[in-house]
């Protein structure tokens, strides 16, 4: 947990699902972001998902977040 800390603490990074999923809403097949943008909740030390999307690079731009800060789940 230090070694995250380190790594993310008060920092923005995005997570990567690793595939496209999909949920149906009302009825409709709909396409759930692959990619969640995490922020820094103020004076606390946890973040929260600001934003989910498909398209990462549009996400990286957008909260100019570092390749390094993109973080693949296995």
């Amino acid at each position: 947990m230090e070694q995250w800390e380190a790594m993310m603490g008060g920092k923005t990074f995005i997570t990567d699902l690793g595939e496209e999923r999909h949920a149906e809403i009302n009825g409709v097949d709909t396409v759930v972001g692959r990619y969640a943008v995490w922020s820094p909740i103020r004076n606390a030390s946890r973040h929260q998902i600001v934003e989910v999307g498909c398209d990462l690079q549009a996400l990286v731009e957008k909260y100019q977040i570092p390749d390094s800060r993109v973080c693949v789940l296995a």
